[in-house]
């Protein structure tokens, strides 16, 4: 589904964030990437959506190069994205209206979308009367109102309280089974990326370069987190970005 092959990224200002940086996520794959503060992997996947050119190296979709936006490809950033002068139901509406679908099928579907993410009641409400998990939710109905194939997230999370956290793992993970969409999700979080991901990716610190590639299929399962794999998966992932383990 993407296949990134040796991807390099300088910035205009000589720093080097990426260097041949290679690996494949399957169709249907829910993978995270970890590694330090710094060390490409919010670039990464500006370079995934079309949005970055890289310096060198090439990155693929099913099999075409990507050289430019997407429409078939969802970036969901960390500050969610919403625009703050538009309710619950306009900021759902964004994509498909710039997409030019009709005010039928943006009804219809964005209703459906507000009973998903469980935010019936609140269609009017604006950002900034919403707590953190419900924004995220808002932004996660505005990326699959145009039904991506690839969701690309970069640290969704990392604003909320463990408890919403923990809510809104489970969220993504039903998401991710009612879908298959393939998913790419950036954290800094050792816990999250062995829970989310059934591939993980460790870079290095900058620049970024593939230290370790983790297989990790039992992940994607609210259930994975009580297991004693996914612990073990934990010290192995912990290990590998150079934390010690006093387990």
């Amino acid at each position: 589904m993407i296949e990134a092959r040796r991807i390099s990224m300088v910035y205009p200002d000589g720093t080097e964030a990426l260097r041949e940086v290679s690996f494949r996520v399957g169709k249907g794959e829910i993978c995270s990437i970890i590694g330090p503060s710094g060390c490409g992997k919010s670039t990464l996947l500006f370079i995934f959506s079309g949005l970055l050119k890289p310096t060198a190296g090439e990155v693929f979709i099913d099999g075409e190069r990507v050289n430019s936006p997407r429409k078939d490809v969802s970036l969901i950033l960390q500050d969610y994205g919403l625009f703050p002068w538009k309710n619950v139901r306009d900021n759902i509406a964004v994509g498909m209206r710039v997409q030019g679908f009709s005010e039928e099928v943006i009804s219809e579907t964005v209703s459906k979308l507000i009973k998903k993410i469980g935010l019936e009641g609140f269609e009017k409400a604006y950002p900034k009367q919403l707590s953190g998990g419900m924004r995220q939710r808002v932004a996660f109905a505005r990326a699959l109102a145009l039904k991506p194939s690839i969701m690309l997230m970069d640290e969704p999370f990392s604003s909320l309280d463990a408890l919403s956290r923990e809510k809104m793992q489970d969220f993504l993970i039903q998401i991710w089974k009612e879908t298959f969409t393939t998913i790419i999700l950036v954290t800094h979080n050792i816990e999250e990326a062995v829970l989310l991901g059934r591939k993980i990716i460790v870079l290095s610190d900058r620049p970024g370069t593939v230290k370790e590639i983790v297989e990790n299929d039992g992940a994607a399962r609210s259930k994975y987190r009580y297991e004693e794999e996914y612990f073990e998966k934990c010290r192995e992932v912990r290990r590998l970005v150079g934390l010690k383990d006093y387990g």
